[in-house]
């Protein structure tokens, strides 16, 4: 079998380790008691930042929004979800379309290069929004993750893996 790699190395927030995600100048970020990565607003254009350098290829970016904190339905800054950034400009977004869902943003690279991976907080201030299960990968590693079957040969439907186990559930939820 081939081994397939999340280049995230604490894909799941709160396990032992260094926290992988910062708070950009409008969030603070911490990590909650079940393991998720929480994103509060403290001013506009609220998001969780974590740079990584990459080598030129096919990319994935992939995380579970779910839910919010908050008194009423959650909206980001100018519509952002999860995102990447290259020397401040887009090169992928999923936009924000609800919560309790997975977001997916595919990109390219042509050379190695910095790119700052961001997931978005809320657009009102005290509120929050849980990401978790996240997964980076080469496009050929996700797509090989997303097609493995178990014995019998049925799918296991796979959106995310921690490198040592993967969710029975199908890393949905």
């Amino acid at each position: 079998m081939t081994e397939i790699m999340n280049l995230l190395h604490n894909p799941r927030p709160g396990v032992p380790g260094e926290a992988e995600y910062t708070a950009g100048f409008a969030a603070t970020v911490t990590y909650d008691a079940v393991g998720r990565l929480k994103v509060t607003s403290i001013g506009d254009y609220a998001y969780a930042a974590r740079p990584i350098t990459l080598p030129a290829g096919d990319w994935v970016y992939s995380a579970w929004l779910r839910g919010d904190v908050g008194g009423s339905d959650p909206t980001t800054t100018e519509n952002r979800g999860l995102y990447v950034i290259v020397d401040g400009k887009f090169i992928a977004h999923a936009p924000f379309a609800g919560k309790d869902k997975r977001y997916t943003a595919r990109f390219h690279l042509d050379a190695e290069t910095t790119v700052s991976l961001r997931l978005a907080g809320p657009s009102t201030v005290g509120d929050s929004m849980a990401w978790y299960a996240m997964i980076l990968a080469s496009k050929q590693d996700y797509d090989q993750m997303r097609s493995l079957t178990d014995a019998n040969g049925d799918p296991l439907n796979l959106t995310w893996f921690d490198g040592n186990t993967y969710p029975r559930n199908g890393g949905g939820a």
